[in-house]
């Protein structure tokens, strides 16, 4: 065999599916650990993924305990502790609730199930990545609505896009954004909404629901699309106000129980362990961390944003436990150097918002330290 010959014969690539070459990686960034190798002698804060400050509730840490034993054993294929939960939480009909391993598990299922190459989908720009990713990974056409100028949904800009697109096939719209953190209010929402023909699957990303929740500014998504005939799903997740990222859980509520019966048809049997669903229903009932975890983002975010701005950045509107902002320098750098100080953030690595940084909001004192920390970037006294 010629060298060639072997080379072509190593060669992967001519297998795989020509959208999935053209897919980008997820972009999840550095983990704790190898920003401390980076800087080992730095204590290191991690505000670059959106967790939460308090980590795993102790309700949810006892519940653990209390089912490790049983991991030789397989889990409910159908979490039916944790849907009933929710059923009762919710008021919503157990049967049209599906659990996923993190919500982006049930984004995934929704495109391997729904959309075919061709198709058109609508997201917003810029968005969280997989919304873009997993559509291409079935061969669809991307349509993105940007943001205007003050980082807000531009509901004009949604409706126009809309009327030039009589087959659209699914909208898929995160509200609260992310990573902008802004959101749209319930006129708004309803506008995009009916907007759509009839058979557009309409998908509402509410990974940070809780932080929104009760705000002026923020549709009510499951009692607007409830009133409606058409299909829809809301996608959620216990991975940020419930403290419990590390364990994957997210759900969806649907319009319709079929909706479930087609994903279930594309869905590993167990995707979701017997721990993750413990802790997820143990900390479901634990109203108090909840609370704690919402009052502490709300009253921190409305803190350092008026100081950042004094620091003359630009903050976007934010409905969720991060911040937006426009550095007005190249985000990987501004990153960068931000880590030699101990603060991790995500730069956002994307055209015409390649200056944009997003930091979750922690404790006080370490949003008090990133502030300070920012400052020394930004008037370049490090």
């Amino acid at each position: 065999m010629t060298l060639i010959e072997d080379k072509h014969k190593n060669d992967i690539t001519c297998l795989v599916r020509p959208e999935v070459l053209k897919l980008p990686a997820y972009g999840a960034g550095q983990t704790l650990i190898q920003a401390k190798d980076k800087c080992p002698n730095v204590a290191m804060v991690n505000l670059s993924v959106n967790e939460n400050p308090f980590g795993v509730s102790e309700s949810a840490q006892n519940a653990i305990t209390e089912v490790i034993a049983d991991s030789a054993r397989y889990p409910d294929s159908q979490c039916s502790n944790l849907r009933a939960g929710l059923a009762s939480k919710l008021n919503f009909p157990e049967q049209r609730i599906i659990i996923g391993n993190g919500s982006e598990d049930i984004l995934a299922l929704l495109c391997k199930a729904f959309v075919n190459a061709s198709d058109d989908v609508l997201i917003a720009k810029p968005t969280f990545s997989l919304h873009s990713i997993y559509v291409k990974m079935m061969g669809a056409n991307i349509i993105e609505v940007p943001m205007n100028d003050k980082m807000e949904y531009d509901t004009d800009k949604w409706l126009n896009k809309i009327s030039t697109l009589p087959r659209l096939k699914m909208l898929m719209l995160a509200n609260p954004s992310n990573p902008v953190g802004c959101s749209l209010d319930k006129p708004n929402l309803a506008a995009c909404i009916s907007a759509c023909p009839k058979d557009t699957l309409i998908v509402i990303d509410e990974a940070y629901f809780e932080f929104a929740q009760g705000d002026r500014n923020f549709a009510d998504s499951l009692t607007l699309l409830s009133a409606q005939s058409r299909s829809w799903i809301i996608l959620r997740t216990f991975s940020k106000a419930y403290g419990l990222a590390g364990l994957r859980v997210g759900y969806g509520l649907v319009s319709n129980s079929k909706i479930i019966d087609y994903l279930d048809r594309v869905r590993t049997p167990y995707n979701v362990n017997s721990t993750a669903q413990a802790a997820a229903s143990a900390v479901l009932k634990d109203q108090a961390y909840l609370k704690t975890t919402v009052d502490l983002i709300k009253v921190e975010r409305e803190r350092i944003i008026p100081i950042l701005e004094k620091l003359g950045v630009f903050v976007a509107p934010s409905s969720a436990n991060f911040l937006f902002i426009d550095t007005r320098s190249n985000a990987s750098d501004v990153a960068n150097r931000l880590l030699i100080e101990g603060i991790m953030v995500k730069p956002w690595n994307e055209l015409n918002y390649d200056t944009y940084i997003r930091v979750t909001i922690g404790l006080t004192e370490q949003n008090n330290h990133f502030v300070q920390a920012l400052k020394k970037v930004l008037t370049g006294k490090l």
